[in-house]
């Protein structure tokens, strides 16, 4: 488990790290943006950046998707309603 958060961690210091200074040479280029939405900005742009790396490392070639083939799920389906016995309604 504490190796689990130490990489948490790590990963969202080196992020948020990326951010901060994507940030502040956003905001040295351009002093008109204030230095917080700046940052805010450096941020999401590394979230999105490592995201779409993310994505780009789990392609599969041709190839191998060919060779395994997805697994087949087969449902069963559902058991009609119960039919109760109901008892006659009493007329006033």
């Amino acid at each position: 488990m504490l190796g689990c958060v130490t990489v948490f961690g790590l990963l969202l210091g080196g992020i948020c790290g990326c951010g901060l200074g994507l940030g502040l040479l956003l905001h040295w280029l351009i002093p008109a943006i204030d230095l917080g939405m700046a940052t805010l900005s450096g941020l999401v742009a590394t979230g999105v950046a490592l995201l779409a790396f993310g994505q780009l490392l789990t392609f599969t070639e041709p190839l191998e998707a060919e060779e395994a083939s997805p697994p087949v799920w087969r449902l069963r389906s559902l058991p009609g309603p119960s039919r109760a016995a109901r008892r006659p309604r009493k007329r006033p």
